[in-house]
């Protein structure tokens, strides 16, 4: 694993700066060198040195200033279809709200202008600048009313867009670390990696099968679907004690600090899910489940997430399709399945032994963007059905007579 040295600006607001680089740095051995306030900036040769992607971050850094005209705020987004939080800290005078994916906070719906409202930081205030077609609402009493053109508020104030909620307050002022700004350049504090939120942990994604192609026929019936997903899992994630959730649009990634919580977790849901569908006239829930067991680093500049490489591999295995295998040992179905990779499967073949099901090996793949190959187990349990019509692997494995 590398190394990478980053020289950090002096900073008002150092958990800012950290965000950025440790956004922007994820899959190497991270070390910090903040630089107390006195000292000039470090020559921008040094930025030359470094990946493309950490120097833009890190020349953003160097040459943005705290503004002038206040302190930085708090902006707290809700979205009200999947219930997920995120918060943000911002230290600029100019905020971008839309769907361009350049906004400073990025909403993707249709009824989301590119460039929906400004928010501009003025003396004792905000300004509010509505430009969407559809319309920005402040919260007055008990009532939304919508902007014309621009307002002048007074934070905390709470704005609605589509179906989102932002909240917008005054963050409190940074504490300065004066043991920092007497020290000399040479003494700089190192932060390694592991201190900005690396964990081991099982890694579970989940995907509703088909939901594009369900919403260009019916979109209610999509958004009923989606709704009645989270209805179902939440409360099974919660009962294993997961320790993320965020809801990806089509599905769900979460993480548990035990692999046979997750391993739990996917059959429950798979078992409420089949429930439902035995038992209702809509169209039923077709999924497929990945789970997976690695590293995933804790990102908190714009709300709370997490990345890394393994979270990566579990997308791709949740996706995974035979032109992906050398050679496919066992067929696996389409969808309504569950797939580990084996480094999961090796921590719960006991569990699996217990609960009496079984962890077929599929084989092993090469994976969309991950060097490595990994091997592929597909979990059976007692809704598994091998459809040779709706099968992915049929190029290599023997078909049965």
């Amino acid at each position: 694993m590398s190394r990478l040295a980053v020289f950090c600006p002096a900073v008002e607001n150092p958990h800012a700066i950290r965000g950025l680089v440790e956004r922007a740095s994820i899959g190497c051995e991270l070390w910090l060198i903040v630089r107390p306030a006195q000292f000039p900036d470090p020559p921008r040769r040094r930025l030359r040195a470094l990946p493309a992607r950490i120097r833009y971050h890190l020349r953003n850094s160097i040459d943005r200033e705290i503004p002038a005209n206040g302190m930085p705020w708090n902006i707290r987004i809700k979205d009200h279809e999947s219930g997920t939080v995120t918060e943000q800290t911002v230290d600029q005078p100019t905020v971008h709200i839309g769907r361009d994916p350049n906004s400073d906070v990025l909403l993707k719906h249709d009824r989301v202008s590119r460039r929906h409202v400004e928010i501009r930081k003025i003396d004792g205030g905000v300004s509010v600048v509505d430009s969407s077609s559809n319309g920005t609402f402040m919260r007055k009493a008990r009532a939304w009313i919508r902007i014309e053109g621009t307002a002048e508020l007074s934070p905390p104030f709470t704005l609605r867009i589509a179906h989102w909620t932002v909240k917008i307050e005054d963050a409190p002022a940074p504490v300065p670390v004066e043991e920092e700004a007497e020290q000399a350049w040479d003494e700089s504090i190192m932060i390694p990696a592991a201190s900005l939120g690396r964990r081991t942990e099982a890694i579970l994604v989940f995907d509703l099968c088909e939901s594009s192609l369900i919403a260009s026929n019916d979109d209610h019936m999509a958004y009923h679907l989606k709704q009645r997903l989270t209805q179902i899992a939440e409360p099974v994630l919660d009962e294993y004690e997961r320790r993320f959730f965020k809801s990806t649009g089509d599905g769900f990634l979460a993480t548990f600090d035990d692999t046979d919580k997750a391993l739990n977790a996917a059959i429950k849901v798979e078992d409420h899910i089949q429930y439902r569908n035995q038992r209702t006239s809509n169209l039923p829930i077709h999924y497929r489940i990945a789970l997976h067991y690695g590293d995933v680093w804790a990102i908190s500049a714009g709300g709370e997430d997490v990345h890394g490489h393994d979270v990566n591999v579990t997308f791709r295995i949740e996706g995974v399709q035979s032109p992906a295998f050398t050679e496919v040992i066992e067929l696996f179905p389409k969808r309504d399945r569950i797939l580990c990779s084996g480094r999961f499967q090796h921590a719960v073949q006991d569990t699996v032994e217990r609960l009496s099901q079984e962890c077929v090996h599929c084989g092993a793949a090469t994976l969309k963007g991950i060097t490595d190959p990994v091997d592929i187990f597909w979990l059976k349990t007692k809704y598994s059905i091998v459809d040779l019509d709706s099968t992915l692997a049929l190029r290599s494995a023997p078909v049965p007579r």
